[in-house]
């Protein structure tokens, strides 16, 4: 076991820490060798606080502690925890030398202004948000090796950036007018501790819009596409379905003179020949949460109508793998210098 990358996951307690976790305990060249929670609490084993880890792993989940993880001398350390935690421990972590992969928002944005009005703290290490590598995997492989500090993408921006980042590349999209973004999500994306909203009888039997044009998500990809941060440029609506786990996003957008649903299929190939966890659907069928659920793929297709030049891309993911854990393990990966897929296959 000597051989082996040592892993920690901190906010072992939540949903996408939990799948992280698995995906550990079953990677061929990692070793999960800590999880912590909050500062406070008591050492409870996994297995106690997510029973589908029973008899897979004798590890306890500790109280958060800097020097208590700096013993365990980790290579990797991975961060599901709230944005201000994240903001807090990073730094400290980044002295241990490990690499840090945060799935928080708290290193994704690089202006430190927008902090406070998208996630409510002034952010103190705008340092880091240069160097930071925002961790879209399939367009940083480059920068990944070696990289200290991942921000892990946001769930809903991976689902736009990944179809919309290729076409706006390439050049194919009338940016005239705004793109639209109608996103909807499971209810796993708003996190483990129940709130008046999300609880079973708010979600059930419902289907609702929120945080209109002031989703933290927004700025984010914006960023990613090399979009203002305006209505005029982007146009993001975020909807929670009565599911667990999964999202579902359609994109509109007005393409230039000419461009046909082909040329938008060539491009998505060429940017994504070498990507295994994005499937380009070509024929008729479109993505659907029922796919990615449970997988670590995000799906993206479209239809193009030829006498109006509009396009609406539809693409799906599971929120809590390629929308959080999936793509940490892939991006730890790489820039751990292992194969990009390993321990998700």
């Amino acid at each position: 076991m000597s051989n082996r990358v040592r892993a920690v996951v901190a906010g072992a307690t939540g949903y996408s820490g939990r799948d992280l976790i698995k995906y550990l305990l079953n990677h061929p060249q990692m070793e999960l060798v800590g999880a912590f929670a909050s500062r406070s609490g008591e050492s409870t084993p996994l297995s106690a606080i997510h029973p589908q880890l029973t008899g897979l792993t004798d590890l306890k989940c500790e109280p958060f502690d800097e020097a208590a993880v700096t013993r365990l001398n980790p290579q990797v350390i991975f961060l599901g925890t709230p944005n201000e935690f994240s903001h807090e421990i990073a730094p400290a972590l980044l002295e241990t030398g490990a690499t840090v992969v945060d799935l928080s928002g708290a290193f994704r944005l690089r202006d430190a202004s927008l902090y406070p009005k998208y996630y409510g703290f002034e952010h103190t290490r705008p340092d880091l948000l240069e160097t930071a590598v925002y961790g879209l995997t399939e367009f940083v492989r480059a920068e990944l090796p070696g990289a200290k500090l991942i921000a892990n993408p946001g769930c809903y921006p991976t689902t736009i950036i990944v179809p919309m980042k290729p076409l706006l590349d390439a050049g194919l999209v009338d940016t005239s007018q705004p793109v639209i973004c109608d996103s909807k999500s499971g209810v796993t994306g708003a996190g483990k501790s129940p709130t008046a909203g999300t609880h079973f009888v708010e979600v059930s039997e419902s289907f609702k819009s929120y945080n209109v044009f002031k989703h933290r998500h927004t700025p984010e990809i914006a960023q990613g596409l090399g979009l203002a941060n305006s209505a005029s440029a982007l146009i993001f609506t975020p909807h929670l379905l009565p599911i667990n786990r999964g999202i579902l996003s359609t994109i509109y957008a007005k393409l230039k003179d000419g461009v046909t649903r082909a040329e938008i299929l060539n491009v998505w190939r060429e940017t994504f020949a070498a990507s295994p966890f994005v499937r380009i659907f070509g024929d008729a069928q479109l993505p659907e949460i029922k796919f990615v659920a449970n997988t670590p793929f995000c799906d993206i297709g479209c239809v193009v109508d030829a006498e109006t030049n509009q396009v609406v891309i539809v693409s799906a993911e599971d929120n809590l793998l390629k929308g959080a854990a999936s793509q940490a393990l892939q991006n730890a990966n790489l820039a751990l210098g292992l194969e990009e897929g390993a321990g998700l296959k």
